[in-house]
């Protein structure tokens, strides 16, 4: 990622995932990861290479890849959000799974070069942020007593940020990372300080990659506890029924999400401005009536004295609170339409993450009113207007009592990725295989005036209901088509691990604009979980 320092706004960089199984022509062009041996990682992804100068935009899915391999944090990482509160649970939450990670530096922006290197990485709760979860839908907890509302801001415990940065001279990593070190440098790796130290915690859980507490001698791994010995004794069990002779892949534990690369390009210019977004006026009448939701001919006279209570009925709502939200959520229009601003020639409906580092700090710096309007139009895209941080969030950064920032979100397109096998659904970009289309002009246009009307509070025709309801489904899976689920677990033979179901609306991402530290430690960040419409 891009730490250039100017005056003018960054620019919204957008991330995809890039399958390793082939390339273009379809040739194998990554080293395999599919045998099971938890030091074993791919040589393009993350910092498996000591060559930092060919890291850029980062990984999805699979072990983490850490930036300090010595100093690591204290494992297995656990949920502090409502599965936590369940008194059943005497150990605390659940494990959590990693999702992605970002190489960030940060040392021009902050003026501060112990941030030459930066990594943010991402973990999710399987439990708390699962398809099955209750929780999105009920936002109740039971803690033994009643059930009770969870507050927002407990769901977004359910993901836990982590920050490492390093300065350019460090411990791990030659000072010219292009390349021309001896092959046998391996002072990146966590191996290597487990046997410089002699600590064997560094020998990494071969389920989640983080710091063991042991070796299973039956199994001959090592762990970070008894949750992923039993799991990873479970699952090869399992494979081994089918396949007797053959290493199970690592792929094939629930814990471990399906990998691929993370590459990161600019977002397309042609973004709609405020105005444009905000009217459901045109130039051109004509035109803009043929793209309309509904014709001007067809609005007659009992359609202008339409009351709430029939707007309501129409969109399928029973209370005015329920009719601002879901379908009929201006910005949820204007999401979906922001996610098809590339059209057919430059599709970018398929990116997963959002990027946009500390651009509302950067304006409040200079004019604090004008801050304010900027993150609204340059920070998280979110999804819905409901389930939004209120102005005490994000909390100042613990460390060091700096302001902190949106950097970056985590879209539900990043879902696919993370549950589906790139080798057994075919090129995961390939929008045709999944029966997807970009929307026309026409059909966008239909977004955006529905999203004017509903703003600006007019009364809707009959008929409201059934098309504006096919508009916004059509939309969804145009732009969001690609399967967000694991699968049909109810035909999932033993051949193939069976996955939980992970889903989120979007998950934002705030860190300390003075990016602190300077030991290597990895210190948490913010994040706020959106949860998903459905």
């Amino acid at each position: 990622m891009s730490s250039d320092n100017n005056e003018q706004p960054p620019r919204v960089q957008l991330g995809f995932s890039l399958p390793l199984h082939k390339c273009d022509d379809g040739v194998v062009d990554a080293p395999d990861t599919s045998s099971f041996d938890g030091q074993e990682h791919n040589n393009i992804l993350g910092h498996t290479s000591p060559n930092w100068c060919d890291w850029d935009g980062g990984k999805i899915g699979g072990l983490p890849s850490w930036l300090n391999p010595r100093d690591l944090p204290d494992g297995p990482l656990c949920c502090r959000g409502p599965c936590s509160k369940n008194i059943e649970k005497k150990d605390g939450g659940t494990p959590l799974r990693f999702i992605a990670q970002l190489y960030c530096p940060a040392d021009d922006v902050t003026n501060n070069p112990a941030a030459f290197h930066r990594s943010v990485y991402v973990f999710a709760c399987p439990e708390c942020c699962s398809d099955s979860s209750k929780l999105f839908q009920h936002r109740e907890v039971d803690d033994g007593n009643d059930a009770k509302e969870i507050p927002a801001a407990l769901l977004s415990e359910c993901v836990r940020v982590l920050r490492c940065q390093l300065p350019k001279k460090n411990d791990f990593y030659p000072i010219n990372g292009d390349g021309e070190e001896d092959d046998q440098w391996e002072k990146h790796t966590s191996t290597f300080w487990s046997k410089a130290n002699k600590d064997d915690q560094l020998n990494l859980c071969a389920v989640c990659g983080q710091k063991s507490k042991g070796k299973c001698p039956k199994q001959g791994k090592w762990f970070c506890g008894p949750h992923h010995q039993k799991e990873c004794l479970r699952a090869s069990k399992q494979y081994q029924k089918t396949n007797p002779n053959e290493t199970m892949p690592q792929t094939y534990l629930p814990s471990i999400c399906y990998e691929s690369e993370l590459v990161v390009e600019e977002e397309p210019d042609d973004v709609p401005s405020a105005a444009d977004n905000n009217s459901g006026n045109s130039n051109d009448t004509n035109t803009m009536n043929s793209k309309s939701l509904f014709q001007s001919d067809d609005i007659t006279d009992a359609d202008a004295n339409l009351e709430q209570s029939d707007l309501n009925e129409l969109t399928g709502n029973k209370s005015l609170a329920e009719a601002a939200t879901g379908v009929t959520d201006p910005t949820t229009l204007a999401f979906y339409a922001r996610m098809n601003i590339g059209g057919e020639e430059n599709d970018v409906r398929d990116q997963c993450l959002r990027y946009s580092r500390w651009s509302s700090a950067q304006k409040q710096a200079s004019d604090e009113d004008e801050g304010k309007e900027e993150e609204e139009e340059e920070g998280a895209l979110w999804l819905s207007s409901d389930n939004r941080p209120d102005e005490s969030f994000p909390p100042k950064c613990q460390h060091c009592g700096a302001e902190r920032a949106f950097e970056f979100q985590i879209l539900p397109q990043m879902i696919h990725y993370l549950l589906n096998d790139p080798d057994s659904s075919g090129d995961n970009n390939d929008a045709t295989d999944n029966g997807r289309h970009v929307l026309t002009e026409s059909e966008r246009a239909v977004l955006l005036e529905a999203k004017a009307k509903i703003e600006s509070g007019m009364e809707l025709p009959e008929g409201f209901q059934e098309q504006h309801d096919l508009a916004v489904a059509s939309a969804r899976d145009a732009l969001l088509g690609i399967s967000r689920k694991g699968g049909d677990k109810s035909g999932t033979s033993e051949e193939e691990g069976d996955k939980d179901g992970l889903d989120w609306g979007t998950i934002a991402v705030y860190t300390c604009t003075a990016s602190c530290g300077d030991s290597g430690k990895y210190l948490e960040e913010a994040a706020w979980v959106q949860p998903p419409l459905d």
